[in-house]
C-alpha cells in the first residue's frame, strides 16, 4: 500500500500531532512574539520530522519479510538523534528562536499523545459507568 497508512491508529496519531501543532502555532501568533512562534514552528517541524523518520524506521524493522538487522535500526535511530541534536544546536546557539518557543514546538508530540490517553481514558470510564 504505498501511500496510504495502513494502522488507523498512527494515522490518527499523526494527524492529531498536525493539528496540535497547528493550534499552538495559532495561540503563538495571537498572543505570542514572533520569535516564540517561531520556536514553536521549528519545535514541531523538528519534531514531527523525528517522530516520521521513527515510525519508518520501526515499520520496516518490524515488517515480516522486510526485516532489517537489529544494528541497521539502532543505526538509523542514532543518525536521527545526531541530526536532531545538530539542528537544535544550530537553532540554539545562533538564538534563531526562542528557547522556550522551541521547547513548546518540541513539545508536540507528549501533548497530543497525552490528550489521546486522557481522551481513552474518559471513553472507558464512562462506558463502564453506563
Amino acid at each position: 500500500m504505498a501511500g496510504r497508512e495502513a494502522d488507523p491508529l498512527l494515522r490518527k496519531i499523526r494527524l492529531m500531532n498536525g493539528a496540535v501543532w497547528v493550534a499552538l502555532l495559532g495561540a503563538g501568533l495571537v498572543f505570542m512574539p514572533w520569535r516564540f512562534t517561531l520556536g514553536i514552528a521549528a519545535g514541531g517541524m523538528v519534531i514531527l520530522a523525528n517522530f516520521h523518520l521513527l515510525a519508518r524506521a520501526l515499520k520496516s524493522g518490524l515488517t515480516p519479510g522486510q526485516l532489517t538487522t537489529p544494528m541497521a535500526v539502532i543505526a538509523k535511530y542514532y543518525l536521527r538523534l545526531a541530526g536532531t541534536a545538530l539542528v537544535l544546536f544550530f537553532l540554539i546557539a545562533y538564538r534563531l528562536v526562542d528557547p522556550f518557543g522551541l521547547i513548546m514546538g518540541l513539545s508536540v508530540v507528549v501533548i497530543n499523545l497525552t490528550l489521546m490517553g486522557c481522551n481513552e481514558m474518559r471513553k472507558i470510564l464512562f462506558k463502564e459507568a453506563n
